[in-house]
């Protein structure tokens, strides 16, 4: 097993802070499955979902995550610090 998803979660708030952007975690009572952070980075809005290198995403997150991609929301999911890695490079050439 890989490091604790808290940690993942820390490790990807340190480095959307690094580039002048803020997270949010969200926790939507009588919703299950919505995605573990909100991303805010220059006025783009991004839900992250978060697990551990061995972790799964559940059919109720996968069902909640294509409601929010219908609904024109960017959705992602980071699998451990390498997943956070690869999403901020993106992340950084969405919003250049």
């Amino acid at each position: 097993m890989g490091i604790r998803e808290n940690k993942v979660e820390r490790y990807l708030d340190a480095q959307v802070q690094k580039l002048g952007g803020i997270t949010r975690k969200w926790v939507s009572p009588g919703r299950d499955g919505v995605p573990d952070r909100i991303v805010i980075l220059k006025g783009v809005v991004i839900f992250v979902e978060v697990k551990t290198t061995d972790g799964v995403v559940s059919m109720v997150q996968a069902r909640e995550h294509e409601r929010l991609k219908d609904a024109g929301c960017h959705v992602s999911v980071v699998m451990g610090q390498q997943g956070v890695d690869e999403f901020i490079k993106v992340l950084k050439n969405a919003v250049t």
